[in-house]
């Protein structure tokens, strides 16, 4: 990859009038670079850690409103660890692990017991979606600067 470069000069050109004197600053990045380098190695880590905890306030949130009969529904709500993707980015699925979760989840029929609903994780899930970006780059920003 091509280092960029400023230049520092003087000198002077014409274009149609008068002799502009010139001057510029020639930097070089590679210093720059490193430092940018070192930031994205501290600023993904974070990130990751940052999603994580998103996912799991989502959780939380979710298993408040989720319908309890023998409780396993509930007990089975879990947020797996972050998939790294080369290229696209991060990931965070989180979900509920018995047979009739999504039954119970997508018939909105059903009767529930208030604060219970259907769309249990979903309804926390678009919630969380107002706001993620902001709260995501507080997170960087505290851990990043301290």
């Amino acid at each position: 990859m091509a280092t960029p470069r400023f230049a520092v000069f003087t000198g002077a050109k014409r274009r149609q009038g008068p002799v502009r004197h010139l001057l510029g600053l020639e930097l070089d990045m590679a210093p720059l670079e490193a430092v940018l380098t070192a930031l994205a190695d501290r600023a993904t880590p974070a990130a990751v850690r940052a999603l994580y905890q998103e996912a799991e306030a989502i959780m939380t949130a979710s298993k408040g409103i989720v319908p309890v009969d023998t409780g396993a529904l509930r007990a089975s709500g879990h947020v797996e660890l972050p998939e790294t993707h080369a290229g696209v980015g991060v990931s965070v699925t989180l979900g509920y692990g018995t047979s009739y979760a999504v039954y119970v989840h997508e018939d909105v029929m059903l009767h529930h017991k208030p604060p219970t609903q259907a769309k249990f994780l979903e309804r926390p899930m678009l919630e969380a979606a107002a706001g993620l970006e902001e709260r995501l780059a507080t997170a960087l920003h505290a851990e990043m600067i301290g």
